[in-house]
């Protein structure tokens, strides 16, 4: 008899923390804005869908990845839940899950953006994460960044049952017009750890400024077709960073034919061209060191062409100091590991602050 009573209330006990569990309330989360995508359609392609016929298939592949895209949202919910499945479960050996297809919240906390938690994505395609328990009910706006190196097909936000989650009040990194910043693989994030240390969205938080990633992972190469997409933003600032993805052969020619092609669409936009860094082999292998000078070399002719044709508002920035000099700043010798994020934004930032030209809504 006692071995049954003892056996009721443990049942009772159970039955009991089960119906204390927080209920939560999943909202699509195409309800709140999506910073970092410049079209109104209802994906998280990085390219509208028209440019699938025009684009080289690998790139039009990659602008499925949402790279710097993120959901922008006001809550005062005490726990707060993420349910997403991505287009191709990615896995590389050199970058952690949490980059490749997780998620990362941020909330903006005495005036600057904090990091909250990350949605580990646990399993294949399918993954689902509490990113905040048992908090407080204080009012927050929020930033939740999308996967780096994957594609998302659906996501979906939840809070508690009895919280409120609505569109954001305060129009951070969405009232001011975005950068716009076409490069490689090291511009979508590889290898950051997760997608909140991405260079490009360390700077967005740093800058109150969306950035429209249009990195390619070995695919960025001055192209008009990817320029034909960038001339539909509405930049305040355009960074051409296509060097370590481009032949040495092409840079020139492909160079002078993008910027003439966004100067005539964007006729006062400021553009910056960017140098290739030294890849760490490259300072004992003499081939490589050579391949990145003459890269640099071209570039740097293309520049001077175009100012001697009389484009104006055009700049340039060497590839020395992105990543510090002590060596340490990369996973492979190429690309950035958190450190290396931290130093590139950090090298990058004071240049843009002062490209980014002050009147209403710049």
């Amino acid at each position: 008899m006692k071995k049954t009573w003892l056996s009721l209330l443990t049942v009772l006990f159970i039955g009991t923390a089960l119906s204390a569990q927080t209920k939560i309330i999943y909202h699509d989360a195409h309800e709140f804005p999506i910073i970092g995508k410049y079209h109104g359609e209802d994906n998280y392609n990085r390219f509208p869908a028209k440019f699938k016929a025009t684009l080289r298939p690998e790139v039009w592949s990659l602008g499925r990845n949402s790279a710097g895209m993120a959901v922008r949202f006001r809550s005062n919910a005490s726990t707060i839940a993420a349910k997403w499945r991505v287009l191709n479960n990615a896995v590389m050996g050199h970058m952690a899950p949490t980059g490749i297809k997780g998620l990362d919240l941020y909330a903006f906390v005495n005036n600057k953006w904090q990091f909250v938690n990350s949605g580990i994505p646990k399993g294949e395609y399918s993954f689902q994460s509490t990113l905040l328990k048992d908090g407080d009910t204080t009012w927050r706006e929020y930033l939740l960044y999308l996967p780096l190196y994957d594609g998302v097909d659906s996501l979906a936000i939840g809070v508690n049952e009895n919280a409120i989650i609505e569109k954001p009040q305060q129009q951070l990194l969405l009232d001011k017009k975005p950068i716009v910043y076409y490069g490689s693989s090291i511009a979508q994030g590889a290898c950051a750890t997760r997608p909140g240390l991405a260079y490009t969205n360390i700077l967005s938080r740093q800058l109150q400024r969306t950035i429209i990633n249009m990195g390619f992972s070995g695919q960025g190469k001055f192209e008009t077709n990817v320029g034909e997409a960038i001339c539909e933003t509405d930049p305040a600032l355009l960074v051409i960073d296509c060097n370590p993805n481009t032949a040495v052969e092409e840079i020139h020619e492909r160079a002078v034919k993008l910027v003439q092609q966004l100067r005539q669409c964007k006729p006062q936009t400021p553009i910056l061209l960017v140098e290739n860094y030294m890849y760490e082999n490259a300072y004992f292998e003499k081939g490589k060191q050579e391949l990145a000078i003459s890269k640099r070399t071209e570039l740097k002719k293309a520049y001077n062409d175009l100012r001697a044709a009389g484009v104006k508002n055009l700049h340039y920035m060497k590839g020395e100091g992105f990543l510090g000099d002590d060596h340490e700043g990369t996973v492979d010798g190429v690309h950035p590991t958190d450190i290396g994020m931290e130093r590139f934004a950090a090298h990058i930032l004071p240049v843009l602050k002062k490209l980014l030209r002050p009147g209403p809504g710049l």
